[in-house]
């Protein structure tokens, strides 16, 4: 990606670091709480995720605009697979940004999205992600190389 030799993925320092490290915000705090869905940790990555250029509406819209709709999503087997609400149905085009998305609200399913966005975005992807369970730990490692 920071070369820029994935077709689509923009490589963004910023955006990078916050996957990576998934910093929190301690204010404001978690209006969401008392309506018992969301984690304070996850509301205190939202506050940081907000600091982020195309990401600012995010807290208002998770917590006033759609917070039943934003819920049904939390709650499903798999978000990753399914579409935000309202217009941030746009990330579905968007998936590295969408894995932001999921790092902050559902990190328990961050493996499995990172694993789509590879198979989909690398050339050859499955190769890195599906590994043929008769190989060696060695041949793994050389194929993935």
């Amino acid at each position: 990606m920071q070369k820029g030799i994935i077709e689509g993925v923009e490589y963004n320092t910023q955006m990078m670091n916050f996957l990576l490290f998934c910093p929190i915000k301690a204010d404001p705090p978690n209006p969401l709480v008392l309506k018992t869905w969301l984690p304070d940790l996850a509301w205190g990555s939202v506050q940081k995720l907000i600091e982020i250029e195309m990401f600012e509406k995010f807290a208002n819209d998770l917590e006033k605009e759609a917070p039943g709709r934003f819920k049904d999503w939390y709650n499903e087997l798999t978000p990753e697979s399914e579409k935000l609400p309202l217009d941030w149905k746009r990330l579905e085009s968007m998936p590295f940004e969408k894995l932001l998305v999921i790092r902050c609200l559902r990190p328990d399913r961050i493996t499995t999205a990172l694993d789509g966005f590879i198979k989909k975005t690398l050339p050859r992807g499955e190769e890195f992600v599906d590994c043929d369970s008769t190989s060696s730990f060695p041949q793994i490692l050389f194929n993935s190389y």
